[in-house]
């Protein structure tokens, strides 16, 4: 399998960076940061990757698991307000007045620290997966309360029938098969061969691991890099 090229741009300096170096550039610029802060509170470095796609963030110590939930939806995942929850160890954490489970609105200060990695998951039936990882912890304010910090650039997927030009229809029905991406010439040979493709299968591709699931059509958050890969 061709591993696609995954870099994105960096907050402060906009340079582009692989996925594999972008977190030890943004510590660099995160270290130098607190060094002239005088804030008392803390923020957390969040790293968020998936099927080669990234997030990182900077997410203040009084944010909500609740509003981490809600920026997640936002820019990688929201389709039809399914239900989603964190998992940390032993403790499911999700919107529910249950005894017995635990409530999304504690802050994240009372469950991060450096090194945590935690699993999130939205919509229990056609679910979409992520592991977030705590990277390091900084006193450093975050206005707003959370910070895009980078994210990948849409990846380069090629068609995978004529593999020359950019994918930018994806079929729905054979998602999880070889061929499913397509430009959108050979989307129209596709159609003759899949007559729901037509009908209801295709959908846009997204830079998300949410595209092509459910009726996922694309984030409200960081528009501009949401979009087919332009090869």
């Amino acid at each position: 399998m061709t591993v696609l090229k995954s870099e994105g741009k960096c907050l402060y300096c906009e340079k582009m960076f692989a996925a594999a170096g972008i977190g030890r550039h943004l510590t660099s610029h995160l270290k130098n940061i607190q060094k002239e802060s005088i804030s008392k509170r803390k923020a957390y470095h969040l790293k968020i990757p998936a099927n080669g796609m990234f997030l990182h963030l900077l997410v203040s110590d009084e944010t909500e698991l609740g509003d981490l939930d809600l920026f997640l939806r936002e820019i990688w995942l929201e389709c039809c307000g399914h239900l989603s929850s964190f998992r940390v160890k032993n403790k499911q954490y999700e919107w529910s007045d249950d005894e017995f489970g635990e409530n999304l609105g504690q802050k994240v200060s009372d469950i991060f620290y450096k090194g945590l990695k935690l699993k999130y998951e939205y919509d229990f039936g056609s679910t979409t997966q992520l592991e977030i990882q705590v990277l390091n912890e900084y006193h450093i304010n975050v206005f707003g309360g959370i910070l895009l910090l980078s994210r990948n650039e849409p990846l380069p997927i090629l068609c995978h029938l004529c593999n020359k030009k950019p994918a930018a229809e994806i079929c729905s029905i054979h998602i999880y098969e070889d061929a499913c991406m397509f430009c959108k010439s050979c989307a129209k040979k596709h159609e003759k061969e899949c007559p729901d493709f037509e009908d209801y299968a295709s959908m846009p591709i997204y830079n998300s691991p949410r595209m092509g699931v459910c009726a996922y059509e694309g984030g409200i958050i960081d528009k501009e890099r949401d979009g087919v890969w332009k090869g």
